[in-house]
């Protein structure tokens, strides 16, 4: 804040020019006392302040209910299984490329990259069988839950849905992009989740291609939690939204 008064000085500015500011997920651009947007209100309190709408977008997405998340979860152990260890990472690259893979190296997650998580998933899933073998001859327990038609099905779930918000967060990025814009594909976003909870409740998963192809017809019980996440979704998104 500091800063920002001394350049205003240095300029000869005053804060009636400043109609408005757009802050993004930093904690102290956001304290209610001592964040940069309490700061600024001291100031100049007719500044109107606003929320970035990638990062409101990022947080709604983080949301899992529990059995989902331990999907996750034991998604990221798996990954860092394999690539936090240097000879485990070559020797699944040379598994993947003897069997002939389209790819042969696992991405990081990591939760400052807000894209990460699809893509990590997306991977995931296309090497699940390769990782089902290679942790069993390493003697991984997790070996047991990439055997798992549930555990599968549900890992294609979260790989379809997180690359449909991936796909929304890029269409909000780029400086042509106007708030009516990204309000209108939020809003867009969240007609879809009430459809696609409506479809999955019906054992309907046609918005779900990974979904659809690994659920083997004989797993409804994974619709309850899909069809709650969905719902979730779409509140977090009304919320900040």
């Amino acid at each position: 804040m500091q800063k920002i008064q001394d350049f205003f000085e240095k300029n000869d500015l005053t804060w009636d020019i400043v109609s408005s500011i757009c802050t993004d997920g930093v904690p102290a651009m956001m304290g209610v006392r001592s964040g940069f947007t309490a700061l600024v209100k001291r100031k100049a309190p007719h500044v109107i302040t606003t929320h970035c709408v990638l990062h409101r977008h990022a947080l709604a997405a983080k949301t899992l209910p529990e059995n989902l998340k331990i999907v996750f979860q034991k998604v990221v152990e798996a990954v860092n299984f394999i690539r936090a260890r240097t000879l485990n990472h070559h020797f699944f690259k040379a598994f993947c490329d003897e069997m002939g893979s389209e790819h042969s190296i696992l991405l990081l997650h990591t939760d400052v990259r807000w894209l990460s998580r699809g893509l990590t998933l997306n991977r995931v899933f296309e090497l699940h069988t390769e990782l089902k073998i290679f942790l069993r001859d390493r003697n991984s327990k997790l070996c047991e839950d990439f055997a798992d038609p549930k555990f599968i099905a549900c890992l294609g779930y979260l790989s379809d849905i997180f690359t449909r918000l991936n796909q929304v967060n890029k269409q909000l990025q780029g400086t042509s992009v106007t708030i009516v814009e990204a309000s209108e594909k939020m809003i867009a976003l969240q007609t879809k989740l009430d459809l696609w909870a409506r479809r999955v409740h019906q054992s309907n998963f046609a918005n779900f291609p990974n979904l659809d192809e690994e659920r083997s017809g004989v797993l409804p019980e994974i619709n309850q939690d899909i069809t709650e996440h969905l719902k979730i979704l779409k509140n977090h998104f009304t919320g900040y939204f």
